[in-house]
């Protein structure tokens, strides 16, 4: 099985379509989804899937939610099998900005590419990936990287990334370790903000749960 998640109006053949349910979008004309469900619901048994696809979904989950997701995407992917991430580019992106010569459109675009677009609640982006951010953050979860790539689509920059499962499956106790590790980067004091780690490592729990188990 392959399985498009956040789909929106592009069906892709030989994949489940994954995506919201209509009345939850705002602007989409249609709605191809084979299966119509917030994505993270979704819940397949280990080493069940061939590939996992996702064009600028990523970056609208918190990042103790990524975490989990990308933990329990691993779970569900057979050794091999291929994970496929389109995320805007940060760094490129950021440079728009910054570059005195572009004009207030231009850079209100890129704005609107790192952040969201705003129309819905689930319209906003919590995360800004670069290359090496996102390297490391799937060899996290034992991903290895084939290919990543820069592209251009209407002016905006993305990077598109191509990782696979090279790791069996890991224990909870493993997960939460690498996941605390990670999320202690983001912390400016890890003594008076051992609280707020605890929220995310409750929050990276709290999603897990809900992904890995023993029914598609």
């Amino acid at each position: 099985m392959k399985l498009h998640l956040g789909c929106g109006e592009k069906y892709l053949e030989g994949y489940l379509n994954v995506d919201f349910p209509s009345e939850a979008h705002t602007v989409q004309s249609q709605n191809p989804a084979d299966l119509q469900i917030d994505l993270l619901q979704l819940n397949y048994p280990l080493a069940s899937i061939d590939e996992i696809r996702l064009h600028h979904v990523f970056e609208h989950f918190t990042r103790p939610v990524a975490c989990a997701l990308l933990a329990a995407w691993q779970s569900w992917l057979k050794i091999g099998g291929v994970l496929h991430l389109e995320v805007p580019d940060f760094t490129r992106t950021a440079a728009v900005i910054l570059n005195p010569l572009a004009s207030a459109g231009v850079k209100a675009v890129a704005m609107r590419h790192l952040f969201g677009s705003h129309e819905a609640a689930w319209a906003v982006h919590c995360e800004g990936y670069t290359q090496r951010m996102l390297k490391s953050l799937l060899e996290v979860y034992g991903f290895k990287v084939v290919e990543m790539r820069h592209n251009s689509w209407q002016g905006t920059h993305n990077l598109e990334v191509q990782a696979q499962n090279i790791t069996d499956i890991n224990t909870l106790d493993s997960l939460r370790a690498r996941t605390r590790d990670y999320l202690s980067a983001y912390l400016l004091d890890n003594i008076q903000e051992e609280p707020l780690l605890e929220t995310w490592m409750n929050m990276f729990d709290q999603q897990l749960q809900r992904c890995i188990g023993t029914d598609g």
